[in-house]
C-alpha cells in the first residue's frame, strides 16, 4: 500500500496529515507530489474529491521548509477563483503546516483592507489570493511579486469562467520568469490548455478521472 512516506514527505507534514485522520495519498497525489518536489512545472486535471489541494499544498510546504531562508518577500502565490476557494486552501494550509514554522496570508474582497495591509508588513511565506485582489494590491505596491518561487493556479477552469484570465496575465508580468508553476483544474478546455502550455516550462501532465479515484475505495487526504 502506498503511504505518505513513499512520497518522501518530511515527518512534520506526515504527522499533521495523519493527525487529521488520513491514511494514504490519492492517485493524483501519488503522481503529482514527486514531480512537484523535483521542481517540475505540472498540469493536473482532476475532478473534485481527488485531493487536488493537498496535491500541491504538501510538496510546496516541504519545498519552503527545505529552502528556508530569511527574507522579506512573498515566496509562493496560490491563485483561487473566489473567496470560498481561498478559504478552503487556507484551511488545508493550516492543517498541513501545523508543525512547520511557515507564515501564510489570504487576501480577497470583502474583508478589511486595513487588516490585510497590516499583515503584509510582516513576513509572509505563502499568499493565497483571488486574482483581482492580488493584482490590485500589487499595482498599488503593497505586494512585491518579484521574488516568487512558486505560482499555483488552483481551480484554473473556474478562474477563466469568472473572467480572471486578464488579471492572471497581468500578474504574470510582475513575477520572475524563473519560477515553478503548477496548474490545477477540474476541466481542461482547449483555450485553458493553450494558456497553460504558454506559461509553463516543459510541464508534466497528470490526469486522474473520478472513476480511477473511486476504484481505490479508501479515505484519502483532500
Amino acid at each position: 500500500m502506498i503511504s505518505f512516506k513513499n512520497l518522501h514527505l518530511i515527518n512534520p507534514i506526515i504527522r499533521a496529515v495523519t493527525e487529521a485522520g488520513y491514511s494514504k495519498p490519492t492517485e493524483l497525489q501519488n503522481f503529482a507530489v514527486p514531480h512537484i518536489l523535483a521542481g517540475h512545472d505540472v498540469i493536473a486535471c482532476s475532478h473534485s474529491g481527488t485531493g487536488k489541494t493537498a496535491a500541491f499544498v504538501m510538496p510546496i510546504l516541504q519545498l519552503l521548509q527545505k529552502n528556508s531562508q530569511e527574507h522579506g518577500k512573498i515566496r509562493v502565490v496560490i491563485l483561487s477563483p473566489a473567496k470560498e476557494f481561498v478559504m478552503g486552501v487556507e484551511e488545508k494550509l493550516e492543517i498541513y503546516s501545523k508543525y512547520l514554522p511557515l507564515s501564510q496570508l489570504s487576501v480577497f474582497d470583502g474583508i478589511s483592507a486595513g487588516g490585510q495591509l497590516s499583515a503584509l508588513r510582516k513576513r509572509v511565506d505563502l499568499l493565497v489570493a483571488t486574482p483581482e485582489r492580488l493584482l490590485e494590491l500589487a499595482v498599488q505596491r503593497y505586494i512585491d511579486l518579484s521574488k516568487i518561487e512558486i505560482l499555483v493556479l488552483d481551480e484554473a477552469d473556474r478562474i477563466f469562467e469568472t473572467g480572471g484570465a486578464d488579471e492572471v496575465k497581468e500578474i504574470l508580468k510582475l513575477m520572475p520568469n524563473k519560477r515553478q508553476t503548477l496548474f490545477f483544474s477540474a476541466a481542461m478546455p482547449e483555450r485553458i490548455r493553450k494558456f497553460a502550455e504558454a506559461v509553463l516550462r516543459k510541464p508534466v501532465e497528470v490526469t486522474v478521472s473520478r472513476y480511477q479515484q473511486e476504484e481505490i475505495g479508501s479515505r484519502y487526504v483532500s
